[in-house]
């Protein structure tokens, strides 16, 4: 796969591949379904296509989407995460509930996951026409359904009523879409996820050249997700309950994956590799350490003024809230999984001090993030880590949330599935008994703590259990205001409840005047 990828670098800009290859153009027309008449005649054709689907995960410059703004824009707003930066920055926005409509994240994503549907809708409109090998040709379909399916999801989790598109765009004939509802969003997910499912191998079946490409377990996994969200949002049925606790169970029977014994080890990368293919990651972004082909996280996850020592472009865009990094127990071998406390500089052991200044040696007053740290990136570039979209261990936690929906309490089987992560983390069971609200409650706090900065997964799970997260943010940034002037808006709160959804953006609006914004923006 990494070397498919690599050449995406040469023929990014061709027909196959992009809308266009104009930015300045891209910049000024409703590209999010733009594209030209594609040609697809060889089984090269067909896979130069789909990596190209892959790619927009990342896209040119390594931000617009999964390499930053994406997980910036969903884990900032709870309360794990926060910027040291002022809160009228675009990057701290997020983080303390003052988005404008106008957001340029906030635009970046959308404009970046319709571009990647786009390129999907042609590859599942055109392939099927290409004389190959039947195996291989169903397979690139079914890869593009999976990933329409998850750019949809994400799209449906932000913004609620989105365009639904399920046609390959090549001209301005089709640009003035109108909304589809959430439900019938979720239904084509669904669908997409059923039929890839029916076609894709397991994972084990991939060759290392094919690393990080869809497979069956992983279309699985997703489908159990996008029940478990459309149930808990509202936007389904109880019986989504039912269908996510089933689908999470067929990815245990299938026994492509396992958990990892060591936490530790799925992220650390200060000995500057990491054995990223490994029982536990079911799907991921592959990112490569050069431009327009790797993430650029790693330069914000390490914090301001340690340059060169954690990779030479740092920005300390995200440091531990503190009362997140204070909820981890001593012995919960995640705390340290998760957050960086000391490193080696100049041959020197530098090392965070709790209630310490900014700076100190270390240069932060809370920890910063482990997870997707990349020491050997230089300059301004690309990050080596790939980024996890998809972990087994978020299995027997959504087994754990859907069995005590089911029931309208924690069943055995409930508490066996969060024990089962928390045994790895070296701290003891859940405490028995617990009424169903309150286990809920518990399995919200264990996401927080097993999944953090991955997926994303804060603020979309923050829908699921609005009440409780919301009170747990509010809390959290009262309490930091106290002691900040990053907050002087915040007033001890209500967060409104505009903030289910984010804003359409305002430049998608004004481009398309068939979208309406989304209530209370």
């Amino acid at each position: 796969m990494r070397a498919r990828l690599a050449g995406l670098a040469l023929i990014a800009t061709g027909l196959l591949l992009v809308g266009c290859n104009d930015k300045a153009f891209l910049t000024e027309v409703p590209y999010d379904f733009v594209s030209p008449v594609n040609f697809y005649k060889t089984a090269g054709d067909a896979q130069a296509a789909i990596n190209g689907v892959y790619a927009d995960f990342i896209n040119s410059t390594g931000d617009n989407y999964y390499g930053r703004n994406f997980v910036m824009l969903v884990e900032h707003p709870t309360e794990m995460w926060t910027s040291r930066l002022s809160a009228t920055n675009e990057r701290s926005q997020p983080d303390v509930y003052t988005i404008p409509v106008n957001h340029a994240y906030v635009q970046s994503v959308w404009a970046s996951a319709y571009d990647a549907i786009n390129r999907a809708n042609a590859v599942i409109a055109h392939v099927p026409g290409i004389t190959m090998d039947t195996t291989l040709r169903a397979r690139i379909v079914a890869e593009g359904k999976f990933l329409r399916a998850l750019h949809y999801f994400n799209l449906v989790r932000m913004f609620g009523n989105v365009p639904l598109k399920l046609t390959e765009t090549t001209g301005l004939d089709s640009l003035f879409l109108t909304q589809a509802t959430p439900a019938q969003v979720y239904a084509q997910i669904v669908t997409d996820l059923q039929q890839a499912i029916a076609v894709l191998p397991s994972s084990k079946t991939y060759a290392t050249a094919d690393q990080g490409r869809a497979s069956r377990g992983a279309a699985k996994t997703l489908l159990a997700k996008v029940y478990l969200q459309r149930a808990g949002t509202g936007n389904g049925t109880p019986a989504d309950w039912q269908a996510a606790l089933d689908m999470a169970k067929q990815v245990v029977a299938d026994g492509d994956y396992a958990m990892v014994a060591d936490y530790k080890s799925l992220f650390d990368f200060f000995g500057g590799t990491v054995v990223e293919k490994n029982s536990e990651v079911i799907f991921d972004v592959q990112n490569v350490r050069a431009n327009g082909l790797g993430g650029r996280i790693g330069s914000h996850v390490a914090p301001n003024a340690t340059a060169p020592y954690l990779g030479a472009s740092t920005n300390g865009s995200f440091e531990a809230e503190s009362t997140f990094y204070a909820s981890f127990a001593a012995a919960d071998k995640r705390r340290d999984g998760t957050f960086v406390t000391s490193w080696v500089k100049a041959g020197v052991t530098v090392t965070w001090v709790n209630g310490g200044a900014a700076t100190q040696a270390y240069a932060s007053e809370t920890p910063f993030p482990r997870k997707f740290l990349d020491i050997l990136m230089t300059g301004t570039g690309a990050e080596e880590p790939n980024y996890t979209i998809l972990r087994y261990a978020e299995v027997p936690l959504m087994i754990a949330e859907a069995a005590n929906e089911v029931a309208g309490a924690p069943t055995a089987e409930a508490y066996a599935n969060i024990n089962l992560v928390r045994a790895r983390a070296g701290i003891p069971n859940m405490t028995p008994g617990l009424s169903q609200s309150l286990f809920r409650d518990s399995v919200f706090v264990e996401r927080r703590w097993e999944l953090s900065l991955e997926g994303p997964n804060g603020y979309f799970d923050s829908q699921r259990n609005w009440t409780w997260s919301k009170a747990r943010i509010e809390a959290n940034m009262l309490k930091a205001k106290s002691s900040s002037s990053k907050f002087p808006k915040f007033n001890g709160g209500p967060i409104g409840d505009k903030y289910k959804l984010m804003p359409i953006p305002q430049r998608a609006i004004d481009l398309n005047p068939g979208l309406k914004q989304n209530p209370g923006w």
